[in-house]
């Protein structure tokens, strides 16, 4: 058994994620500490989208930003890092943006609609709902981030403690394909 956000870490590193730009109070930062993945520490959630979306950008989109945002009851790290999704979007970024998980169609104390306003500024917005399902959703977030049109893809991970067995559904490095000439 291991932990969700220990999985993610691993998943991370077989994907070739060579650093992550974080914001420090997302939960799974811990785990990535411990799978040895270096942490770009930013002063604000909106800094952490940057900086993934400017190195996928000084990659021509060969590479996968990755940042984790804090998400919280208010979700405040999502609306602050709100503006950088919409900007990696806009312009065709591959930036995975991991997140602590809000409570599902919005946030307890605030007007913001996670769900709707996420899936406005990305290509896919996943919220893991079972801890056994973190390999299923990581695999489609980086089809997603490596094949079609490029652009952010939002995890959120409601309970990175939670454990699950990585054997039962091994996690293989998804390939990128191209089509045409």
């Amino acid at each position: 058994m291991v932990e969700v956000a220990t999985g993610i870490a691993r998943i991370l590193k077989t994907e070739g994620i060579e650093w992550v730009s974080t914001f420090p109070v997302c939960r799974v930062n811990n785990a990535l500490g411990q799978e040895k993945i270096p942490m770009i520490m930013m002063r604000d959630d909106r800094y952490a989208v940057a900086l993934a979306d400017a190195y996928s950008r000084m990659t021509a989109g060969n590479k996968i930003g990755v940042c984790t945002v804090q998400g919280g009851v208010n979700a405040a790290g999502l609306q602050v890092a709100y503006a950088g999704l919409a900007q990696a979007f806009e312009d065709g970024s591959p930036v995975l943006c991991i997140t602590d998980g809000v409570p599902i169609g919005g946030s307890e104390n605030s007007q913001f609609d996670v769900t709707t306003s996420l899936k406005s500024v990305s290509k896919w917005y996943g919220y893991i709902d079972h801890p056994s399902r973190v390999p299923e959703f990581m695999r489609r977030a980086f089809t997603m981030l490596r094949n079609g049109i490029k652009g952010p893809v939002v995890i959120a991970v409601p309970n990175p403690s939670a454990e699950y067995d990585e054997n039962l559904d091994p996690y293989e490095p998804v390939k990128s394909y191209k089509f045409g000439p």
